[in-house]
């Protein structure tokens, strides 16, 4: 006889007593531990909010958001790394997690599985995410995918993505700084 697994809606997930204490998802109703990043994760990602807030402070609109935690459907919870918004997530007062995703989610692969990062790049753009980076710090690149299409962006190239970032445009490396 097969195992029974009981699938953990986004509900119950929030009202989990360690939520506060590790970095977990919910994806496909299973709670998932993305285990800890390391120095290459994180300077990668203070990169990337650098450049962001840059591209918002030359008069673009929008909020970028460090690991802020998205209630994609009732059994998807997902925290990336960076997110972009045109508009902020939720009303003034309110206090609980934005429901649905963001314009732009960006992930920093570490240690995620293919698989799984597959499954979040998907729930991601079918649940109405402009794009989503993809971001490898080992092979310093970024993969950009949007709704049917994935572009590559190496060493040396500049990264756009015009259909979320207009007018945004920076050096891949940047990206890569410190690590």
């Amino acid at each position: 006889m097969g195992t029974t697994t009981t699938l953990v809606t986004v509900q119950e997930f929030l009202a989990l007593p360690e939520l506060e204490e590790k970095h977990i998802e919910l994806i496909g109703g299973e709670v998932v531990d993305m285990g800890e990043a390391g120095r290459p994760h994180e300077f990668v990602k203070s990169n990337v909010t650098r450049l962001l807030i840059a591209w918002l402070l030359r008069g673009n609109c929008g909020r970028v958001f460090p690991e802020t935690g998205f209630r994609v459907d009732d059994y998807n919870a997902l925290i990336p790394d960076i997110s972009y918004v045109l508009e902020g997530p939720g009303k003034p007062g309110d206090k609980s997690v934005p429901q649905g995703v963001p314009d732009l989610a960006i992930e920093v692969v570490s240690s995620e599985s293919a698989a799984r990062l597959t499954k979040k790049v998907t729930l991601y753009l079918s649940h109405g995410s402009k794009s989503v980076w993809v971001i490898y710090p080992e092979e310093q690149t970024v993969w950009v995918h949007s709704p049917g299409r994935a572009v590559e962006f190496r060493s040396g190239a500049m990264l756009e993505d015009p259909t979320v970032l207009p007018g945004f445009s920076a050096p891949v490396s940047a990206i890569f700084e410190g690590i």
